[in-house]
């Protein structure tokens, strides 16, 4: 009596939810679900294959899943290779162009699952796709417009520096000519001038900087940070004798990088550190490296003014400032060059600082060693 009076009340028994879920299945229509026999030969189908593909059942039933994927790469055997990753992983991703039923071609995101029995037979595949072909689209068009920003602002940043190298010039030798022959707001005005010119200068020498990123030709892989850092450090000499900077760095890993592009980011990031040091404390700078998970975090640390964290966001953005250009001299653009190194890199970078504490600015690169990872204790950092 309970069990009947139970079924009357609406609950469902173990057959009845596996026919609704089966049913589910066959009637969804966003996502094309479909088996395979371990030949790759289709054994189910469900709506979403009529609608993203254009096959009814009986069209589909009995087809090689061969049929969806584009001559090219039918030629390379991309389908047994799916299986093939299917059954060696457990699953296999399978993001690419595809064809419909009447030769048409979409770009679809699917995923494969090798099916077994209690025995470790395989039975087959299922497999699962949707239709992403509004949603590349929109990413190449994003790809095309980015690139051809980037294009203008290397041409237009390239072809002002020698108009701008002549103003300044001019300018200069107008300075040297006539300081103290003309009136007191002669001279300031040839100063404004001298000084705006230079600054227009740097602000295209950065912009160029940063648009070259893209379209600078990839260089060899590096052979250990640890050189990549003595470099950068070769570089900021200078600057580190003036300011009587002390610089400390743990081992560093290898990594498959472009070797050019972390000389820069290095020099940029320490670069920072000296620039804003506070102005009666000896300069310290450690540079750390740690392995978390697949991915080594390279941090550097110092001791100097530091920054309100509401701003550790904003920081990384193009020719944004938190000073002033007669407080720190400076363009914006040296943090948002950090941050397309490292994301070109396939990484990602952050900024932790408190005002008066310090900061650290770290980024974090996949583990792509070229050789073993390091194992060599870290160095204590000295108190900064």
């Amino acid at each position: 009596m309970d069990e009947q009076n139970s079924n009357e009340s609406g609950s469902l028994t173990t057959l009845e939810a596996a026919d609704l879920y089966r049913m589910q299945v066959r009637e969804m229509r966003n996502y094309a679900m479909f088996m395979l026999d371990p030949r790759g030969i289709v054994t189910s189908w469900n709506a979403g294959v009529e609608q993203l593909l254009g096959y009814s059942e009986q069209e589909w039933i009995g087809q090689h899943a061969g049929v969806i994927f584009t001559p090219a790469d039918k030629a390379v055997e991309v389908c047994e290779s799916e299986m093939q990753l299917a059954r060696e992983r457990g699953g296999a991703t399978d993001i690419r162009w595809h064809r419909h039923k009447d030769g048409t071609e979409f770009f679809a995101n699917g995923f494969m699952n090798a099916l077994y029995d209690e025995h470790g037979v395989l039975l087959g595949y299922a497999k699962i796709m949707s239709d992403e072909t509004a949603r590349k689209e929109l990413q190449d068009s994003l790809t095309e417009s980015n690139t051809a920003l980037e294009q203008f602002a290397y041409v237009a940043s390239h072809d002002l520096q020698e108009p701008l190298r002549t103003m300044r010039v001019h300018a200069e030798l107008l300075v040297s000519q006539y300081r103290g022959k003309l009136d007191a707001d002669a001279d300031q005005s040839f100063d404004f001038i001298v000084h705006a010119a230079g600054r227009m200068a740097a602000l295209v020498r950065d912009l160029l900087a940063y648009a070259r990123l893209t379209t600078e030709v990839e260089r060899p892989s590096s052979i250990a940070l640890d050189e990549d850092l003595e470099t950068a450090l070769s570089q900021l000499d200078g600057g580190i004798r003036e300011s009587g900077a002390t610089v400390t760095h743990d081992p560093l890993p290898t990594l498959a990088v472009d070797r050019g592009q972390m000389v820069r980011l290095f020099q940029n990031l320490i670069g920072n550190a000296i620039k804003y040091r506070k102005p009666n404390d000896p300069v310290k700078i450690h540079v750390s490296a740690e392995q978390r998970g697949s991915e080594w975090v390279i941090s550097i640390q110092d001791n100097g003014i530091g920054f309100d964290p509401k701003h550790a966001l904003d920081i990384f953005a193009p020719f944004k400032r938190l000073h002033t250009e007669n407080e720190y001299p400076g363009t914006g653009v040296g943090l948002a060059i950090c941050r397309r190194i490292v994301q070109a890199q396939g990484g990602r970078i952050w900024a932790e600082s408190k005002p008066g504490a310090g900061a650290t600015f770290s980024f974090a690169l996949p583990v792509k060693s070229l050789a073993a990872p390091l194992h060599t204790p870290p160095i204590n950092p000295p108190a900064l």
